[in-house]
């Protein structure tokens, strides 16, 4: 049986054996490992005597290089240092920032990052949306809205060291012939009628995103519920391993589209915009396009 076809409680219990043979590089050997969350990637929290906890990431296999996992930590540092709370980067003994470790069960070796934890909740998730409507979702989302400007702000000032490398979320990543989330329409599930609706939006949304100058934003990617951490007045920003260049009405649909499957999208964006244009504007041209990135966002 493949390891992709074992149940996910079988799969998780494999990657945390893979997480306690990384941990002696950051001296933790020996730590008690606990999953949080496995969706793509595994995330642990890892609780050590005497210690804080930390979390360790058991990164998915083939997604990221090494040297895009530490440009994602660059910008992660630069950030928090710009008063964006983010997660704290720690290093090995030995100085590195990734490991790569493997273990019995799992067909090939994986990378593994160490980060500081965070207190708080997540705003909601994925799957369930957020338990808040009306006037309290608008205010939550303002708040989400000028943290999104300020990163991007601080995106377009910073200059990134030398060798930073990260992907960019452009038509082809999105919805080219070899999309990074892989070729939707050639899902087994789907009937012949679906598959032909689906290629008809991937090809419409392909003409229109094409069309646009090449995103040069450096965006999040993925600021989903999961990913923002409520602690009483503070919010933290996690999960940076889909930032990159896109346009900035991408970033605005991957924070939204969770609300559209769900409920509290327009609440929701209203609250987002008005929060983010109180820090910077937002483009007309890229907003008048939304339902284009959520599009894509869809079938990506």
């Amino acid at each position: 049986m493949s390891f992709a076809s074992l149940p996910e409680t079988t799969q998780a219990e494999r990657l945390a054996d893979l997480a306690r043979a990384a941990l002696p590089a950051w001296g933790l050997g020996g730590a008690r490992v606990s999953l949080l969350k496995y969706r793509e990637n595994a995330v642990f929290r890892v609780d050590f005597p005497d210690a804080p906890p930390r979390v360790l990431r058991v990164h998915r296999p083939r997604y990221r290089t090494d040297a895009e996992i530490r440009s994602e930590m660059a910008w992660m540092r630069a950030v928090d240092g710009a008063g964006i709370h983010t997660p704290a980067i720690l290093p090995t003994l030995d100085g590195e920032l990734v490991v790569t470790r493997a273990a019995t069960g799992v067909p090939e070796p994986r990378q593994c990052d160490l980060q500081g934890w965070v207190e708080g909740s997540p705003l909601g998730t994925l799957e369930g949306g957020v338990d808040l409507e009306g006037p309290e979702l608008r205010t939550v989302y303002a708040t989400v809205g000028r943290v999104a400007a300020r990163l991007h702000a601080h995106g377009a000032g910073w200059t990134p060291p030398a060798d930073f490398m990260r992907p960019s979320w452009d038509a082809d990543a999105l919805v080219g012939d070899a999309p990074t989330f892989g070729a939707f329409w050639a899902l087994e599930e789907l009937d012949g009628e679906t598959r032909r609706l689906l290629l008809r939006a991937r090809d419409g949304v392909r003409r229109i995103l094409g069309a646009l100058p090449p995103p040069r934003a450096l965006v999040h990617g993925d600021l989903i519920p999961d990913n923002l951490l409520v602690s009483g007045d503070d919010l933290h920003v996690i999960d940076f391993d889909d930032c990159g260049a896109s346009w900035l009405g991408f970033e605005l649909a991957t924070t939204l589209f969770p609300l559209r499957v769900t409920r509290g999208f327009e609440d929701a964006l209203a609250g987002m915009l008005a929060g983010y244009r109180s820090v910077r504007p937002f483009p007309e041209e890229e907003l008048a396009l939304l339902p284009d990135f959520l599009l894509a966002r869809g079938l990506s």
